[in-house]
């Protein structure tokens, strides 16, 4: 993978996952369509940061010293992201 998806794309999954949430609670809300409709962004955010996170991690331990930096910040944004999607989602599941 190219290494600006990696360093990026777990904060951009993050990003586009809260704007289809705000979307979904300011069109229906309170509303069971809601709820299915963030459980049906959320599975794919997180798969996509699994995705991201196990990329990043596999080559983690890379001579190249930028390399390896890289690796390091990519997977700590996936790790990131993919907490805050569960976070996000969590209260429009529980309810």
């Amino acid at each position: 993978m190219n290494a600006w998806v990696l360093l990026l794309g777990g904060l951009t999954v993050w990003a586009i996952h809260f704007f289809l949430l705000y979307s979904f609670a300011s069109l229906f809300p309170g509303q069971e369509i809601a709820r299915i409709l963030t459980l049906a962004a959320t599975a794919p955010a997180l798969a996509v940061d699994a995705l991201l996170l196990w990329a990043a991690a596999g080559r983690a331990f890379q001579t190249d010293e930028l390399d390896r930096w890289v690796y390091d910040v990519s997977a700590t944004g996936a790790a990131l992201s993919f907490i805050a999607v569960i976070w996000q989602a969590l209260p429009a599941l529980l309810v």
